[in-house]
């Protein structure tokens, strides 16, 4: 099945394609970073759930009780729950699993906004309220016209598919320190007509995928994989002068 993250990773130079092969092909999971793990619980109790219904917590002091990341996270959870409120959206479906042929999506949260039908996505991130965009992949602060929403696109398009519908797009962002945005998403026509295309592009490619290694010896020392077939010195880096 083809998800968002595999189509957006298949030619991400952080991923290679022994990565990609383990991840999306055969199954492989690692097990979260403590970033993620902190956005995975953030998620799970603010609406609920997380994908595939797992669950997870963080680890306790050696006495049994909260870490403070864990009680810094509990208080912003409650915080965004009155947020949620306070805009008025109303949770209509909780990580929802769509599929629609060889495609398939997770959004977080199906809800009504001001009477209307959309797709939700929650972020919880550690990034600065104006750390830029520009700099920074995973940052919700300034410069948001660079960010990548192929997620986005991903899950309009696929309740399209479904329901003959477009939904409107929101990401509801808590940053650690307290701060918030909602931000609505506007996906034009061309932008889902390229998008379109890069499933069909992505389709191609990977009926002739042949997996290689990576031979950056700095993408392997951050790979979790840790295969044998990961380069295990670097590269001499020849510079005339």
């Amino acid at each position: 099945m083809i998800s968002q993250s595999a189509i957006r990773t298949f030619n991400d130079p952080e991923y290679c394609d022994i990565l990609w092969e383990e991840s999306y092909l055969n199954g492989w999971r690692s097990y979260p970073t403590k970033a993620m793990l902190h956005g995975l619980y953030f998620e799970q109790y603010v609406i609920g759930s997380t994908r595939g219904g797992e669950i997870y917590e963080i680890p306790k002091l050696k006495g049994g009780g909260p870490s403070k990341e864990q009680r810094d996270l509990d208080k912003l959870i409650e915080s965004a729950k009155k947020t949620i409120d306070n805009l008025g959206i109303k949770i209509l479906e909780v990580q929802p699993e769509w599929e629609h042929k060889d495609l398939i999506g997770h959004p977080d949260a199906l809800i009504t906004y001001k009477g209307e039908r959309a797709i939700m996505d929650l972020k919880y991130t550690g990034t600065r309220e104006d750390e830029s965009c520009r700099w920074n992949p995973y940052a919700w602060g300034k410069d948001l016209e660079l960010k990548d929403y192929s997620q986005a696109v991903h899950y309009v398009e696929m309740y399209y598919r479904i329901h003959g519908e477009y939904l409107p797009f929101f990401y509801l962002v808590f940053g650690k320190s307290g701060w918030v945005k909602f931000i609505s998403i506007d996906i034009t026509e061309e932008t889902l007509e390229d998008y379109r295309d890069t499933i069909e592009r992505f389709r191609a490619d990977l009926k002739d995928f042949t997996p290689l290694p990576s031979t950056d010896y700095n993408v392997c020392e951050k790979c979790k994989l840790q295969c044998s077939k990961r380069a295990i010195k670097p590269n001499v880096i020849n510079i005339e002068y």
